[in-house]
Protein backbone atom coordinates (compact mmCIF):
# COMPACT_ATOMS: atom_id res chain seq x y z
CA UNK A 1 0.00 0.00 0.00
CA UNK A 2 2.70 2.37 0.81
CA UNK A 3 5.31 1.12 -1.28
CA UNK A 4 7.89 3.73 -2.52
CA UNK A 5 6.94 5.81 0.39
CA UNK A 6 9.00 7.35 2.54
CA UNK A 7 7.60 7.86 6.66
CA UNK A 8 9.54 9.78 9.52
CA UNK A 9 8.00 8.42 13.26
CA UNK A 10 8.87 10.53 15.89
CA UNK A 11 9.15 8.14 19.69
CA UNK A 12 9.41 4.79 17.45
CA UNK A 13 10.64 2.68 19.74
CA UNK A 14 7.66 3.56 22.18
CA UNK A 15 4.63 1.20 22.32
CA UNK A 16 2.42 3.69 19.46
CA UNK A 17 5.57 3.74 17.78
CA UNK A 18 6.86 0.47 17.41
CA UNK A 19 3.64 -0.79 16.21
CA UNK A 20 3.04 2.01 13.38
CA UNK A 21 6.66 1.79 12.47
CA UNK A 22 5.83 -2.60 12.28
CA UNK A 23 2.68 -2.13 10.08
CA UNK A 24 4.46 0.60 7.45
CA UNK A 25 6.87 -2.01 6.98
CA UNK A 26 4.55 -4.44 6.26
CA UNK A 27 3.17 -2.31 3.74
CA UNK A 28 6.55 -1.52 2.10
CA UNK A 29 7.12 2.12 3.23
CA UNK A 30 10.62 3.17 4.06
CA UNK A 31 11.53 4.67 7.60
CA UNK A 32 12.99 7.05 9.13
CA UNK A 33 12.85 6.89 12.75
CA UNK A 34 13.46 9.84 15.21
CA UNK A 35 14.44 7.96 19.09
CA UNK A 36 15.63 10.60 21.69
CA UNK A 37 18.82 8.65 23.04
CA UNK A 38 20.37 5.10 21.84
CA UNK A 39 18.32 2.13 22.71
CA UNK A 40 20.00 -1.16 22.14
CA UNK A 41 17.51 -2.98 22.14
CA UNK A 42 15.50 -0.72 19.46
CA UNK A 43 18.15 -0.80 17.39
CA UNK A 44 19.31 -4.33 17.24
CA UNK A 45 15.87 -5.31 16.63
CA UNK A 46 15.79 -2.99 13.38
CA UNK A 47 19.23 -4.37 12.14
CA UNK A 48 17.73 -7.57 12.08
CA UNK A 49 14.94 -6.83 10.28
CA UNK A 50 17.13 -5.67 7.06
CA UNK A 51 14.72 -3.25 5.77
CA UNK A 52 15.28 0.41 4.40
CA UNK A 53 15.31 1.91 7.70
CA UNK A 54 17.09 4.96 9.14
CA UNK A 55 17.24 5.62 12.61
CA UNK A 56 17.76 9.08 14.24
CA UNK A 57 19.25 9.88 17.53
CA UNK A 58 18.26 12.89 18.34
CA UNK A 59 16.35 15.24 21.36
CA UNK A 60 13.56 16.70 19.74
CA UNK A 61 13.55 19.64 22.06
CA UNK A 62 17.33 20.48 21.33
CA UNK A 63 16.91 22.85 18.57
CA UNK A 64 20.11 22.89 16.54
CA UNK A 65 20.58 19.25 16.99
CA UNK A 66 17.72 18.71 15.73
CA UNK A 67 18.05 20.71 12.47
CA UNK A 68 21.43 19.33 11.78
CA UNK A 69 20.38 16.06 11.98
CA UNK A 70 17.43 16.82 9.55
CA UNK A 71 19.81 18.16 7.37
CA UNK A 72 21.88 15.51 7.23
CA UNK A 73 19.30 12.99 6.79
CA UNK A 74 17.63 14.76 3.47
CA UNK A 75 21.22 15.60 2.08
CA UNK A 76 20.34 12.68 -0.57
CA UNK A 77 16.65 11.97 -0.27
CA UNK A 78 14.96 15.40 -0.64
CA UNK A 79 11.38 14.14 -0.37
CA UNK A 80 9.10 12.83 2.25
CA UNK A 81 5.79 11.45 2.45
CA UNK A 82 4.66 10.54 5.70
CA UNK A 83 5.42 12.24 8.94
CA UNK A 84 4.06 10.61 11.94
CA UNK A 85 4.51 13.28 15.32
CA UNK A 86 4.24 10.70 18.01
CA UNK A 87 6.58 11.31 20.65
CA UNK A 88 5.07 12.53 23.72
CA UNK A 89 5.69 13.22 27.50
CA UNK A 90 3.32 12.44 30.05
CA UNK A 91 2.67 14.43 33.24
CA UNK A 92 0.30 14.65 36.01
CA UNK A 93 -0.75 17.28 38.98
CA UNK A 94 -3.41 19.60 39.72
CA UNK A 95 -2.95 23.20 38.81
CA UNK A 96 -1.92 24.47 42.26
CA UNK A 97 0.86 22.37 42.69
CA UNK A 98 1.80 22.43 38.44
CA UNK A 99 5.12 24.58 38.48
CA UNK A 100 6.14 26.73 35.70
CA UNK A 101 9.09 24.63 35.05
CA UNK A 102 6.76 21.84 34.25
CA UNK A 103 4.52 24.02 31.92
CA UNK A 104 7.20 24.64 29.84
CA UNK A 105 8.97 21.49 29.87
CA UNK A 106 5.92 19.49 28.20
CA UNK A 107 4.84 21.91 26.04
CA UNK A 108 8.28 21.54 24.60
CA UNK A 109 8.17 18.09 24.20
CA UNK A 110 4.66 17.82 23.34
CA UNK A 111 3.75 21.06 21.54
CA UNK A 112 6.63 23.19 20.35
CA UNK A 113 9.11 20.25 19.09
CA UNK A 114 6.60 18.87 17.11
CA UNK A 115 6.22 21.89 15.09
CA UNK A 116 9.11 22.71 14.95
CA UNK A 117 10.25 19.32 13.29
CA UNK A 118 7.52 19.95 10.97
CA UNK A 119 8.64 23.13 10.01
CA UNK A 120 11.86 21.53 9.32
CA UNK A 121 10.67 19.05 7.38
CA UNK A 122 7.93 20.96 5.02
CA UNK A 123 10.00 21.20 2.71
CA UNK A 124 10.48 17.85 1.87
CA UNK A 125 6.82 17.12 2.34
CA UNK A 126 5.88 19.57 -0.40
CA UNK A 127 8.04 17.59 -2.94
CA UNK A 128 5.80 14.27 -2.42
CA UNK A 129 2.67 14.05 -4.08
CA UNK A 130 0.23 13.11 -2.01
CA UNK A 131 2.08 13.86 1.34
CA UNK A 132 0.40 13.37 4.62
CA UNK A 133 1.01 14.15 8.08
CA UNK A 134 -0.69 12.63 11.53
CA UNK A 135 -0.11 14.50 14.87
CA UNK A 136 -0.90 12.19 17.61
CA UNK A 137 -2.79 14.11 20.54
CA UNK A 138 -4.98 12.47 23.68
CA UNK A 139 -8.13 11.93 24.88
CA UNK A 140 -6.48 14.44 27.57
CA UNK A 141 -7.46 17.33 25.13
CA UNK A 142 -11.32 16.71 24.92
CA UNK A 143 -11.71 16.02 28.81
CA UNK A 144 -10.56 18.84 31.26
CA UNK A 145 -9.70 16.03 34.04
CA UNK A 146 -8.20 17.03 37.41
CA UNK A 147 -4.72 16.72 37.05
CA UNK A 148 -3.88 17.07 33.41
CA UNK A 149 -3.57 20.81 32.78
CA UNK A 150 0.17 20.21 31.44
CA UNK A 151 -0.42 17.41 29.25
CA UNK A 152 -4.03 17.85 28.54
CA UNK A 153 -3.30 21.64 27.25
CA UNK A 154 -0.07 20.86 25.24
CA UNK A 155 -2.32 18.18 23.35
CA UNK A 156 -4.89 20.39 22.68
CA UNK A 157 -2.36 23.19 21.64
CA UNK A 158 -1.27 20.43 19.02
CA UNK A 159 -4.75 19.22 17.65
CA UNK A 160 -5.63 23.11 17.26
CA UNK A 161 -2.52 23.57 15.56
CA UNK A 162 -3.42 20.82 13.27
CA UNK A 163 -6.69 22.47 12.22
CA UNK A 164 -4.38 24.94 10.87
CA UNK A 165 -1.70 23.08 9.43
CA UNK A 166 -4.16 21.68 7.41
CA UNK A 167 -6.06 25.04 6.48
CA UNK A 168 -2.18 26.73 5.35
CA UNK A 169 -1.13 23.07 3.85
CA UNK A 170 -3.68 22.34 1.71
CA UNK A 171 -1.93 24.96 -1.01
CA UNK A 172 0.93 22.20 -1.42
CA UNK A 173 -1.22 18.98 -1.23
CA UNK A 174 -0.53 17.81 2.34
CA UNK A 175 -2.84 16.28 4.38
CA UNK A 176 -2.71 17.17 8.22
CA UNK A 177 -5.36 14.93 10.71
CA UNK A 178 -4.77 14.29 14.11
CA UNK A 179 -5.71 11.64 16.51
CA UNK A 180 -6.69 11.83 20.10
CA UNK A 181 -6.85 8.01 22.11
CA UNK A 182 -8.24 6.89 25.01
CA UNK A 183 -5.81 4.94 27.86
CA UNK A 184 -3.40 3.28 25.49
CA UNK A 185 -1.76 0.15 27.09
CA UNK A 186 1.74 1.33 27.21
CA UNK A 187 4.55 2.13 29.17
CA UNK A 188 4.02 5.59 29.67
CA UNK A 189 0.09 4.78 30.80
CA UNK A 190 1.56 2.60 33.49
CA UNK A 191 2.70 6.02 35.29
CA UNK A 192 -1.06 7.28 35.26
CA UNK A 193 -2.90 7.33 38.25
CA UNK A 194 -4.82 4.17 38.65
CA UNK A 195 -7.70 5.76 39.85
CA UNK A 196 -7.70 8.54 36.73
CA UNK A 197 -7.16 5.73 33.91
CA UNK A 198 -10.29 3.45 35.54
CA UNK A 199 -12.46 6.41 35.27
CA UNK A 200 -11.41 7.04 31.88
CA UNK A 201 -11.63 3.45 30.92
CA UNK A 202 -15.22 3.34 32.38
CA UNK A 203 -16.28 6.14 30.88
CA UNK A 204 -15.90 4.21 27.56
CA UNK A 205 -18.69 1.98 26.05
CA UNK A 206 -16.22 -0.38 25.33
CA UNK A 207 -14.79 -0.44 28.71
CA UNK A 208 -11.29 -0.98 27.58
CA UNK A 209 -7.88 0.81 26.80
CA UNK A 210 -6.97 1.17 23.18
CA UNK A 211 -4.04 -0.93 21.78
CA UNK A 212 -1.28 0.38 20.08
CA UNK A 213 -1.86 -1.58 16.74
CA UNK A 214 -5.63 -0.04 16.64
CA UNK A 215 -4.24 3.04 16.65
CA UNK A 216 -1.31 1.99 13.94
CA UNK A 217 -4.58 1.07 11.52
CA UNK A 218 -5.54 4.30 11.79
CA UNK A 219 -2.56 5.99 11.00
CA UNK A 220 -2.21 3.56 8.12
CA UNK A 221 -5.79 4.55 6.43
CA UNK A 222 -4.77 7.93 7.46
CA UNK A 223 -1.46 8.24 5.14
CA UNK A 224 -2.76 6.14 2.18
CA UNK A 225 -4.50 7.16 -0.93
CA UNK A 226 -8.30 5.37 0.82
CA UNK A 227 -8.07 8.91 2.82
CA UNK A 228 -7.58 11.82 0.25
CA UNK A 229 -10.35 13.52 1.36
CA UNK A 230 -10.13 13.30 4.78
CA UNK A 231 -8.20 16.42 6.00
CA UNK A 232 -8.38 18.63 9.47
CA UNK A 233 -10.19 16.43 11.33
CA UNK A 234 -9.53 15.17 14.83
CA UNK A 235 -10.17 11.54 15.55
CA UNK A 236 -10.93 10.49 19.20
CA UNK A 237 -10.55 7.13 19.78
CA UNK A 238 -12.27 7.12 22.95
CA UNK A 239 -14.11 3.66 22.33
CA UNK A 240 -17.22 5.59 22.79
CA UNK A 241 -17.96 8.59 24.88
CA UNK A 242 -20.92 10.66 25.70
CA UNK A 243 -18.74 13.90 25.78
Amino acid sequence: MLKGKTALITGANGGIGKSILDLLLKNNANIICLIRKSDKKFINNIKKLNKNIKIIISDITNEEELKTQINNTFLKKKKLDILINNAGKASGSIMEMTSQKNLKEIFDVNFFSQIRLTQLVLKYLKNSKGSSIINIGSLSAKIADRGTLSYGCSKLALMHATKIMANEFSNYKIRVNGICPNVVNTRMSKMMDERSKEKFISRSFLKRTCDTKEIANLILFLCSKNSTYINGQIIYMDGGMDC
